[in-house]
């Protein structure tokens, strides 16, 4: 069934060879993504060459557009030729993957298109109206993004404060549409439809059973909901676990909680068994179980139980069962979200969604905004909450074993009898994190596409070298990898250094001076990052960290790059920036002693105006890393630099190829691991 869905949904719809020729297009734009004189857009496709797009898929390209384009883009029609590629995007450990969520996306390819022929003023599709209408409904207001995401489910009008805030607070389960959302608007339908019939018809009301009619209204008015938020996977789990609770009232029948989940869950893998991949899928039937397993427990206690020790037990008993879950995805927890959701999930329910209802109804009906005084008690509400600190705890990152391990646990605590075996996962997860040595030290060359970034860490210290780029001016590769790697790993920033004054190698200088002010700059560039580095040696633990070059400026930025050298004492790293042959042999001349290395990050990306045939000889390295572009214009490494490398037998890896590189270097061993062969799956290429 899997392989079946595949080929039917998500197989690329075109061989390659078709795609190494232009293309014609024709394709609606959902997304735009930059502006610009050439801006980035998510094209919809309805016909790609030859092939025609039919009803049940969708083909999405990322491109840049050329060519005469109107002021708005969104929803426009284009047609035109276009130099595509496969997608393919970075891979590296722990953070976010862009290739994983682009094949969800049904994104298949990203390239260029020169656009000839523009045809604007076509009808929008009813979503992106009703997302503009409902934009424009609560502009002006403090949380006016919040109420967008409640009722459209789209999130890409966040600051990422507020995304950083709501996680801290442990609510960021309210920016994703879930059964929380499509439960209350059920309820909001149901009890609206019945007091709508009695306030208009109390006669018929009081001699007529009206439940069917209330229970479609809810279902259609709830399932519209769940389609305009763009049907997530755990309001498609709450919408069909409400129709089959209907189904059973209507018709006098009995199915017990866990059965009616596990229907809901079949339905959805049978329609996309690639739901598996999204993690939104786990943490909804969790939390279902947890709730249907609360509720149990408290009735056979007391059919009694107060609603306000039911909800503090519900949502203790949902922060234990989602916490390993939370540490997997997250690397950490919210301290205070226990507490924030005892008060947030009741006044969402009662209060806000209600206004919301009030508040859309008023500026359709009468052109009027209700929920601005509400609005300002909220927002003062919420800062005077973020003004305490340590709400969100960093704990690193938590391994798959570690996580299976802990709902084993969980299991067995569900049932008395193997309750006393509980301990054996428990013991077992306790054994595995402690035995798990980290080794002395560690080297990440990120994939950042063309361009360098490298981790150097020990003991929870670590010194880069490099940021990579930035596009667009607004995604940054060390803000949006290499930040959230060291905050991820728990990483402790002490050194930066950038290697010279390249686009490709110090993209990310802003986002670095506003993460921790430029203080790691401080050593090897005077808190300047586009400085030349100075000569310096420092240690870090039991690491010997020092710049080797330049002596003097040179000719070129390329010339001019820092050239840097890490060892223990067994293992030598060497890291050379962009310089080219001139300044090796320079090097060479003057600090040829301390040259040779068993790591060796290639210069200039393995350009053919380094790695000179007596630079190669004198570092002589067991392992050179090419870092670079998949889709490389200038075709690199150069074939004469890899056959350099070949001849002194050096093993060559590639971050193009292999995504995040990574040594653990413990005493004189040396190991390797890189990020695509962790992350692999058969569906991607």
């Amino acid at each position: 069934m899997t392989i079946c869905h595949y080929w039917l949904v998500y197989a690329p719809p075109v061989a390659e060879k078709v795609l190494e020729q232009e293309v014609a297009v024709v394709g609606v734009v959902s997304k735009v993504i930059g502006s610009g004189t050439r801006p980035y857009v998510t094209l919809d496709l309805k016909q790609l060459g030859q092939y025609k797009v039919p009803w049940y898929r969708a083909i999405r390209i990322n491109a840049s557009l050329s060519g005469e384009l109107p002021a708005e883009l969104h929803e426009t029609v284009l047609s035109g030729s276009a130099i595509l590629k496969p997608f393919r995007s970075r891979k590296n450990f722990t953070v976010f993957d862009a290739e994983l969520y682009a094949f969800r996306s049904q994104i298949f390819y990203k390239g260029r298109i020169a656009v000839s022929e523009v045809i604007a003023g076509e009808q929008k599709a009813s979503r992106a109206v009703y997302r503009d209408w409902v934009a424009e409904a609560f502009e002006g207001l403090h949380f006016g993004w919040f109420y967008y995401v409640l009722l459209t489910g789209d999130k890409s009008a966040i600051a990422q404060a507020d995304k950083d805030h709501f996680k801290s607070l442990g609510l960021s389960h309210l920016l994703a549409i879930s059964g929380l959302h499509v439960a209350i608007v059920f309820a909001l339908s149901f009890a609206l439809c019945k007091f709508g019939l009695w306030l208009f018809w109390p006669h018929l009301s009081q001699w007529h059973n009206y439940q069917l009619g209330y229970f479609v209204f809810a279902l259609g008015l709830s399932g519209v909901y769940v389609w305009l938020s763009g049907l997530q996977v755990s309001a498609q789990r709450a919408w069909l676990m409400a129709l089959l609770g209907a189904c059973c009232f209507l018709f006098a029948r009995q199915l017990s909680p866990a059965r009616v989940l596990l229907y809901a869950l079949v339905v959805i893998l049978v329609a996309n068994p690639f739901a598996v991949l999204n993690l939104g899928l786990y943490f909804s039937f969790l939390a279902v179980v947890t709730i249907f397993f609360v509720f149990r427990t408290l009735m056979q206690e007391s059919e009694h139980t107060s609603k306000v020790k039911l909800l503090c037990y519900l949502q203790c008993a949902l922060f234990v069962t989602l916490l390993p879950l939370t540490l997997y995805s997250y690397h950490g927890f919210s301290a205070s979200s226990i507490l924030v959701n005892l008060l947030v999930v009741p006044l969402l329910t009662v209060v806000i969604f209600p206004l919301l209802l009030l508040h859309t109804l008023a500026v359709l009906i009468m052109d009027k905004a209700v929920l601005g005084p509400f609005d300002a008690l909220l927002n003062s509400v919420y800062q005077w909450v973020n003004s305490f600190p340590y709400h969100w705890w960093q704990t690193g990152t938590v391994s798959i074993e570690v996580v299976t391990l802990g709902y084993l646990a969980l299991l067995l605590c569900m049932c008395a009898v193997t309750r006393i075996f509980a301990w054996i996962p428990l013991s077992a997860g306790v054994i595995f994190s402690v035995l798990e040595r980290p080794p002395d030290w560690q080297v990440d060359v990120f994939d950042v596409g063309h361009g360098t970034a490298v981790l150097v860490s020990t003991q929870g210290k670590g010194i880069l070298v490099d940021l990579g780029a930035s596009y667009f001016s607004r995604y940054s590769l060390f803000d949006n990898v290499i930040k959230l790697y060291l905050e991820a790993n728990r990483i402790r920033l002490l050194h930066t250094v950038i290697s010279h004054d390249d686009s490709d190698h110090n993209g990310g200088l802003a986002d670095l001076y506003r993460y921790d002010g430029g203080r790691s700059l401080g050593l090897f560039h005077e808190g300047d990052g586009k400085a030349l580095c100075t000569l310096k040696t420092v240690t870090m633990d039991k690491l010997t960290i020092e710049s080797l070059w330049p002596v003097a400026p040179m000719n070129s930025d390329n010339n001019n790059s820092c050239v840097i050298r890490v060892s223990d004492g067994n293992t030598n790293l060497l890291l050379p920036g962009d310089i080219e042959q001139l300044a090796e042999h320079a090097l060479l001349a003057l600090q040829g002693g301390k040259v040779p290395a068993d790591i060796l990050i290639a210069p200039h990306h393995g350009s053919n105006t380094s790695s000179s045939m007596a630079f190669v000889s004198a570092v002589a390295p067991r392992w050179v890393v090419f870092s670079r572009g998949y889709y490389s214009p200038w075709r690199l490494p150069h074939e004469e630099v890899v056959e350099r490398y070949q001849l002194i037998g050096s093993r060559m890896l590639d971050t193009a190829e292999e995504g995040q590189i990574r040594f653990k270097i413990t005493g004189t061993d040396v190991q390797s691991e890189t990020a695509r062969d962790r992350k692999s799956f058969w569906f991607l290429r």
